[in-house]
């Protein structure tokens, strides 16, 4: 108990309701998040990380034509180095590839790049894979 100068307590003998709403507040918050982060851990399956990408943009720049891609990582593994491929096609016939090295997906999320290509890509089509990746 804290006691003043003059040895009285001055901490009352029955807390406030504020305190003990808090208290349990606080100890609800605290058994919800622990309850989830095991749930997570136990029921969590991925061994691998699970890569998509997908074309969000094309233009014309300096030295080429510009495609912006979205690499999406939907297992809870992250996935490092993760290397695109990319081609240009045109028809069944591969007119041009390109290839880029992301540094990191992490798990759930996604990354954006981006890859050039010196040939026009209008009337063509460009298909997006991804090629490797190594786990950290």
């Amino acid at each position: 108990m804290t006691k003043n100068a003059d040895g009285k307590n001055i901490e009352a003998k029955n807390p406030h309701w504020i305190e003990w709403l808090t208290g349990m507040i606080s100890a609800i918050l605290v058994v919800v998040l622990i309850g989830i982060i095991a749930k997570d851990a136990f029921t969590d399956k991925d061994l691998v990380p699970d890569l998509s990408a997908a074309v969000t943009g094309m233009e014309q720049r300096s030295g080429g034509y510009q495609i912006a891609f979205d690499i999406t990582n939907k297992a809870s593994v992250t996935a490092s180095q993760v290397r695109v491929l990319g081609e240009l096609k045109e028809g069944d016939a591969v007119v041009e590839t390109a290839e880029t090295v992301l540094d990191y997906v992490p798990g759930r999320s996604h990354a954006k790049g981006g890859m050039v290509f010196r040939s026009d890509i209008s009337g063509k089509t460009v298909a997006l894979r991804v090629s490797a990746f190594n786990e950290p």
